[in-house]
């Protein structure tokens, strides 16, 4: 084992979710460590080939024009899913979306004027300024100004888990094994 490092979270993936996991648990004081699998460049995992969002908001506030309330939101996924879906996660999800606009525009990342036409989204979608690969750059600067360590092209991650506890994680790269860990549990030299 090459290194060992502790942290008191990490997270796997560098894409939206979890560079907003990164974010929000180094706002709030934690160490964090994200590992991507990806190299440096190609970071930020589906994220990167987005283009927009699709917030719930009850009003038309740049980026969004006139609603598109809770009611509309959730019968346009259950159409989409024909009713299969977990509808209390996705009333919380649906919920908890009015917010990420303010969020990410906080944290950096722009918005542009919904596009017009045939099939026009302005109601319901919010477009990236720059597209997914602008939005990954934007939260990648925020976490990094936090202190958010990211090891990039880590592979083949296998987690120590005791019972429910978290014990520490070992992954790969160029061909040397890494040791991350909580701050209350260690990489012991001999586990691998």
């Amino acid at each position: 084992m090459t290194s060992i490092a502790h942290f008191d979270v990490i997270v796997l993936g560098g894409g939206q979710a979890g560079l907003t996991a990164a974010i929000t648990a180094a706002e709030n004081g934690a160490t964090v460590c994200i590992l991507e699998i990806a190299p440096r460049a190609l970071r930020g995992g589906n994220t990167r080939h987005t283009r927009n969002l699709r917030p719930m908001h009850e009003s038309g506030a740049f980026p969004m024009e006139g609603a598109y309330g809770f009611d509309e939101y959730l019968d346009d996924l259950l159409r989409v899913t024909d009713g299969d879906t977990d509808h209390a996660l996705a009333e919380l999800t649906i919920r908890e979306s009015e917010h990420s606009i303010a969020w990410l525009q906080d944290h950096g990342v722009a918005f542009q004027p919904p596009l017009s036409g045939t099939l026009h989204l302005g109601r319901t979608n919010a477009f990236f300024l720059g597209g997914g690969k602008a939005l990954v750059n934007s939260l990648y600067r925020v976490a990094a100004n936090l202190g958010v360590h990211t090891i990039y092209e880590a592979t083949d991650i296998a987690l120590n888990i005791s019972g429910d506890r978290f014990i520490d994680l070992t992954y790969q790269q160029a061909n040397n094994t890494h040791c991350l860990s909580g701050h209350s549990s260690g990489c012991r030299r001999g586990w691998l």
